[in-house]
């Protein structure tokens, strides 16, 4: 059995501390002010007040983004994406020698990372305005760093010899008037360098007016989109999440469930599957923040590995219709689905949904948890309502998190071991208004004990299965 209460390693640790959102957004603040200290190195001479100390604020920083650098490249589960994902990265952290500042301009391509961060932190507080402000973000941002690199190599170059370029504030201006109006003004650069920064800035400057006219005009149709279509987020960071593979008709009730669980709101939610059009529109009414869609064949192992199914906490595999297909083929792709993954990820809960119970010996065998099969679970509760009449309205309010009461599993709290069924359940209605209806037991193997006998002794593994309104905490001894 999955055991998702065993103590986080080290990696899980440092994983959910690098990614928490205060970190991330400190971590913009810091880039940010990096790319002023270049503005204060190149506008400044060596020998001004504070010129040393703005070098050694910039090493310290630099200090700080190896060791933000060094640390995500430990967590990469592959060291090739890693390196396709944050290259712009190393190379704006590199060691540049103070004698040579050009080289320096490259720390400004950081302010990309610091628009992502930015954009993902504004998807997790204000879904609504990142929906509106996502893309142009990162316009933004590709616009300052072109400006920013534009006016300081401009400066560098041409400052000591073009007296149209001899400061900053007119470096600045030449570049926006290039980036806006695509040609000179007051003037040519004299140096081969010069000439070419000026090249780029008027490349820049004629894609700008597409390039906004384009965004503008897909505003509407990105609205009717998910946040995740311009979202900037590597499923490659997500932890503790929620992974479903395959799409269905239940698939709309299945994710509105775990969204709408108080629980699991920080347990992000990938929904993996050969999507012609993903379903965003059936779950409109929701806070998709938390909600990923990602089109693939989820049997293929570099597609597991890439929404990082080895640092999960659920997986849930559906049968999948996206595709038309037969029902000995959606089974059999669940089957492979959920052995690739048991051998991926030991230690997740896997639930498994089947068209047939013939194969449920390979999934036993793989290691899933839970095992449902559709047609059978309808014709259980078809059955027990026509012979006790009314009890698919307990059900029903059993089986949604939407409603009064729910079904929850909580370990046996230590004071409560060798304590007999009975006077756990006369404890627990009392202490958290809570019923027990099941007990499972890990010894010697996994099984569900329903209403077990009274003098049941409780034992140090065991979970107890309860009915409540929320799920029972602080038990007394």
């Amino acid at each position: 059995m999955s055991d998702l209460t065993a103590s986080p390693s080290l990696k899980v640790q440092l994983r959910k501390r690098l990614y928490a959102h205060n970190t991330e957004l400190v971590l913009i603040g810091l880039i940010v002010l990096s790319a002023l200290l270049v503005l204060l190195e190149i506008g400044s001479s060596p020998g001004s007040p504070g010129y040393a100390q703005v070098l050694h604020l910039q090493a310290g920083l630099t200090v700080i983004f190896w060791l933000e650098l060094a640390a995500r490249w430990w967590l990469a589960p592959s060291r090739r994406r890693f390196f396709q994902i944050y290259w712009i990265d190393l190379v704006a952290v590199l060691p540049f020698p103070p004698s040579v500042p050009a080289l320096r301009l490259l720390r400004l391509l950081r302010l990309f990372r610091a628009s992502i961060l930015l954009n993902r932190n504004l998807g997790r507080f204000a879904p609504a305005l990142a929906l509106g402000l996502g893309a142009q973000i990162s316009l933004l941002a590709t616009i300052g760093v072109i400006l920013l690199i534009g006016a300081l190599g401009l400066y560098l170059f041409e400052g000591s010899q073009n007296p149209d370029l001899d400061s900053l504030g007119k470096a600045l201006w030449w570049s926006i008037f290039m980036l806006v109006g695509t040609e000179p003004i007051g003037g040519e650069p004299e140096t081969p360098w010069g000439r070419a920064i000026t090249l780029m800035l008027m490349l820049g400057g004629l894609t700008l007016f597409a390039v906004v006219t384009g965004l503008v005009s897909a505003t509407m149709v990105q609205r009717l989109r998910s946040v995740m279509d311009f979202r900037p987020m590597e499923l490659e960071e997500l932890s503790d999440h929620t992974v479903i593979c395959g799409w269905n008709r239940n698939g709309t009730h299945v994710v509105e469930e775990l969204l709408l669980d108080p629980d699991m709101e920080n347990h992000p939610i990938v929904v993996v599957a050969e999507f012609t059009e993903t379903p965003e529109q059936a779950l409109q009414h929701l806070n998709l923040s938390n909600l990923y869609f990602h089109t693939a064949d989820y049997t293929r192992i570099d597609v597991l590995q890439g929404i990082n199914i080895v640092h999960a906490a659920r997986a849930i595999l559906l049968a999948d219709t996206s595709r038309p297909r037969s029902d000995q083929d959606i089974d059999a792709r669940t089957v492979l689905a959920a052995l690739t993954i048991e051998k991926l990820n030991p230690a997740v809960y896997t639930c498994a949904q089947l068209l047939d119970r013939q194969n449920d010996v390979q999934l036993r065998i793989a290691g899933v948890d839970d095992v449902i099969v559709s047609s059978e679970i309808t014709s259980h509760i078809i059955a027990t309502s026509a012979r006790a009449q009314g009890s698919v309205e307990v059900l029903a309010e059993l089986l949604t998190v939407q409603v009064g009461n729910q079904i929850y599993k909580v370990p046996v709290p230590p004071s409560w071991v060798d304590l007999p069924f009975w006077q756990a359940v006369d404890r627990m209605k009392q202490q958290q208004d809570a019923l027990p209806i099941a007990l499972e037991v890990s010894q010697p193997q996994r099984r569900t004990l329903v209403n077990p006998p009274a003098n049941y002794r409780l034992a140090p593994q065991d979970k107890l299965v309860v009915i409540a309104r929320k799920m029972p905490d602080k038990f007394d001894a």
